[in-house]
């Protein structure tokens, strides 16, 4: 019985690689007599086999056949000296197969998956990934703003009090704080602006005047001239205050990037007086230098909101600001005036 289920093994593994060299005759019981095993008459002895296989199939088929020849060992088919000779053919055949096959192996599981993983990469950069990721929907933004702040009427005209006012020494001067939020997808090209921000308004007097509450006793503001003084080298009128600003802006940059492109942009701005003082200089009657300053609201709104546009390219931008509150109380100036500016800003992000 062992030696049937032994040429069975062999028989199924010899499968693997195409005709089968060995023949079985099956019984149906333990009680006949011994198998034979009967060598296929088409193929040669191991030693001078001429079928071509691969050193993998050759190891196999090698070590299956010893299990027949020491079943013909002892069946009495071969004597003791030719089974040991076929087999020590056969180790040989296994040597020489084993070693070409291992010098020939190679190690495909780790390349494999560098190779997938190259593959990949060249399909789908993951640079691209990261612009798609935290980072690309929004960002922070400073800016700084500089340009000439103007009194204007509603009507966007010159108000007849820049009369008294030097226009290109009046500046305004503003810090901004703020994020820029997409909306949408990575690539819309819809912005929401929002921050916090310091501005400094400057306007310069001319013509010996300053700004003052009713010399008289009066609860108006008006542009005063400036008494017992020999000379006047220079009047200005500063006021801080705390901005607030919201902006919807159409920006052309490239897909999921800020301030790369042209931009287009509206909104709104609150604002909150935080200081105001006025102060003059120069000589007095004696030709002493006198420095004179002055704290006060001048009647002044504490709270009050403007309009903006903006227009610029990458991190360029010019802005429009135009209060719509009149920036005195009511009746506390000789006209109602609207604070305007017109800035060059620089965006960095």
């Amino acid at each position: 019985m062992k030696i049937l289920t032994t040429t069975i093994a062999l028989s199924l593994s010899l499968s693997v690689f195409g005709t089968s060299l060995i023949k079985l005759e099956t019984f149906n019981n333990d009680s006949l007599p011994p198998v034979m095993v009967v060598e296929d008459t088409t193929f040669a002895a191991p030693a001078e086999e001429t079928w071509e296989l691969s050193d993998k199939q050759q190891m196999v088929l090698s070590s299956v056949q010893v299990s027949s020849i020491i079943s013909q060992l002892e069946n009495g088919e071969l004597s003791q000296e030719e089974a040991q000779e076929t087999i020590d053919s056969l180790i040989s055949t296994i040597y020489l197969a084993s070693a070409s096959f291992f010098e020939n192996y190679q190690a495909t599981t780790t390349e494999s998956v560098l190779d997938s993983i190259s593959r990949d990469d060249e399909l789908f950069d993951l640079s691209d990934l990261d612009s798609l990721l935290e980072g690309e929907q929004k960002t922070f933004v400073f800016e700084w703003h500089i340009g000439s702040n103007r009194l204007l009427t509603n009507t966007l005209r010159d108000a007849a009090a820049m009369e008294d006012v030097n226009s290109w020494l009046s500046i305004e001067n503003r810090f901004l704080f703020s994020q820029k939020r997409r909306l949408g997808s990575y690539a819309s090209p819809f912005q929401l602006q929002h921050g916090v921000g310091f501005s400094s308004t400057v306007f310069s007097f001319k013509n010996e005047r300053t700004i003052s509450k009713d010399i008289l006793g009066g609860s108006g503001t008006g542009l005063f001239p400036i008494f017992n003084m020999n000379t006047v080298r220079s009047s200005n009128w500063r006021y801080t205050h705390l901005n607030a600003p919201i902006m919807l802006h159409l920006d052309l940059s490239p897909k999921g990037t800020f301030n790369e492109g042209l931009n287009i942009g509206i909104g709104l701005e609150g604002r909150m007086r935080i200081a105001s003082s006025a102060a003059y200089g120069g000589r007095d009657l004696d030709g002493d230098l006198f420095t004179r300053t002055t704290q006060s609201g001048f009647n002044t709104r504490i709270l009050n909101y403007a309009v903006l546009a903006q227009a610029g390219y990458k991190k360029v931008k010019l802005t429009g600001r135009f209060e719509r509150i009149p920036l005195f109380r009511e009746d506390a100036f000789e006209e109602d005036v609207f604070l305007g500016s017109l800035t060059l800003g620089f965006s960095l992000n």
